[in-house]
């Protein structure tokens, strides 16, 4: 059956271990199987304003599933159509947790991603991603006097926290599991993703794909960790990169031969596009 969707992930799957710099092959792969009239989904963990570059970059992005599943976004009119957000009151007691542990963390919300003064001032301490990365990331940061009035006023799509000490890990997940409806995932090593229940990248692409008529045996993705399981694991032809963890590798149909860097995901698209051709 013909591939109509293409879906993939950003770090650690279509940018390069530096998270910034997309291979060539990658772009032109996607360029060309857009041109096929084959739909092209941004699906990543970040929110659309710390994911804008890369979609710029691509040129032919038609739909992104932002923020782990939490929203799905029509490029073409930067519309938000469908959300699982979490709630303001699950937001709240969030917000507390996670100041009180002196978290590094950003507030997605809006398609954007907040933070404040303190996680600004120490963001670079992440562990786990390149400082080149880390200094970029940071400039696409809004840095606000007070997120109780981001979690107050804007819809909340994900908490993103970068680091945190680990010897509080547990603290804050037994505080955390202590909130209904929220679903937690890690990148790395002091990460934790907070999102609301339902928003997971494989019930965003599901969705996405009923609404255009597109079959799961129609839909190829492609990822490399935890929070690509639920994608990997429902598209009829998904990959993870050779590159990527366990869970990916187990959650794939099939496994990439070249990784992140060397342009795994453009390689495989390119392989299949004859095959798309009738």
């Amino acid at each position: 059956m013909s591939i109509k969707l293409i879906a993939f992930d950003v770090d650690g799957t279509f940018v390069g271990d530096d998270h910034l710099k997309i291979n060539e092959k990658n772009i032109e792969a996607m360029k060309m199987a857009h041109e096929q009239g084959i739909k092209v989904v941004m699906s990543t963990g970040r929110t659309q304003s710390i994911s804008q570059k890369e979609i710029d970059d691509v040129g032919c992005v038609d739909y992104m599933v932002l923020s782990n599943g939490a929203i799905v976004v029509d490029k073409a009119t930067n519309e938000v159509i469908k959300s699982s957000y979490i709630s303001k009151e699950a937001g709240k007691k969030i917000l507390k947790i996670l100041v009180e542990h002196n978290a590094v963390f950003q507030i997605y919300a809006g398609q954007e991603a907040y933070v404040n003064k303190y996680s600004y001032d120490n963001f670079l301490n992440t562990e786990g991603l390149p400082e080149v990365f880390l200094v970029e990331y940071r400039k696409r940061m809004k840095l606000t006097k007070d997120l109780q009035e981001v979690v107050d006023n804007v819809p909340i799509e994900k908490f993103n926290v970068d680091y945190v000490d680990t010897k509080v890990v547990q603290e804050i997940m037994d505080a955390l599991s202590k909130i209904p409806n929220l679903v937690y995932t890690a990148g790395f090593v002091g990460n934790i993703e907070i999102t609301g229940t339902g928003a997971d990248k494989g019930n965003g692409l599901a969705w996405l794909s009923d609404k255009l008529g597109i079959k799961a045996e129609e839909v190829m993705a492609f990822g490399d960790s935890g929070n690509d399981v639920t994608m990997l694991k429902w598209a009829g032809e998904s990959y993870a990169l050779v590159n990527g963890n366990e869970k990916a590798k187990s959650a794939a149909k099939h496994i990439t031969k070249s990784d992140n860097n060397a342009g795994g995901v453009g390689e495989i698209i390119f392989e299949n596009l004859t095959k798309n051709v009738k």
